[in-house]
């Protein structure tokens, strides 16, 4: 039987090799990105955008080629996402995005406002508040579905949940790498450029 810190030395390992996975996934992405459309052609959103899509398939590689990696349904839907988006234009592609954020502006502006006639039903009547709180988790549960890729395929809450807490520890380690890469960027710029650091033009 494994203590404690033999667990937690062993969960250990295992975030390090997805980093180190994650990094290295990243890498090539960007890579191959630069190869198909220079950086410096890239408007500050067009770059931030293939960042993040880079950053998200690489997460999504590395938490699949880890152990257990083929349980979790979030990973196929965002490479199945990222293969999709390559495969369109552009064009439709920014398209698409503008349309789905019009429609989820509409839907939260619509939410607010059933929100509110909710809540002061709920607090007039309080023989209704089991049937609000009802609404209240299946909403939750379909906003989280609608959040984590590949929510929609899960069976059940649990199911869900287990995908949710997978997805975001995922998403934590995603974070720390990226931030590492961030700082080394900046401390490589400013070595290249002194000036820089001191705030001479």
């Amino acid at each position: 039987m494994r203590g404690p810190s033999a667990a937690s030395a062993a969960d250990k390992g295992a975030v390090a090799t997805f980093k180190r996975d994650l990094l290295r996934n990243l890498l090539v992405g960007l890579r191959a990105r630069a190869e198909a459309c220079s950086f410096d052609a890239m408007s500050l959103q067009e770059r931030e955008r293939a960042v993040k899509c880079s950053a998200d398939e690489a997460m999504a590689a590395a938490r699949e080629a880890a152990p257990g990696g083929a349980r979790a349904r979030w990973t196929k839907a965002v490479l199945a996402a990222a293969a999709a988006s390559s495969s369109s234009s552009p064009g439709a592609t920014c398209e698409a995005r503008r349309s789905r954020c019009k429609r989820v502006v509409r839907r939260c502006v619509g939410a607010k406002r059933m929100g509110r006639g909710c809540y002061a039903a709920a607090k007039n009547a309080a023989a209704a508040s089991t049937d609000v709180a009802r609404r209240l988790v299946r909403r939750r549960t379909m906003a989280l579905r609608k959040v984590i890729p590949g929510g929609d395929a899960a069976r059940d809450e649990a199911a869900l949940l287990r995908e949710a807490m997978d997805y975001v520890v995922h998403l934590r380690a995603q974070v720390d790498v990226l931030r590492r890469v961030s700082a080394t960027v900046q401390r490589s710029t400013i070595l290249r450029d002194p000036a820089q650091s001191t705030g001479e033009s």
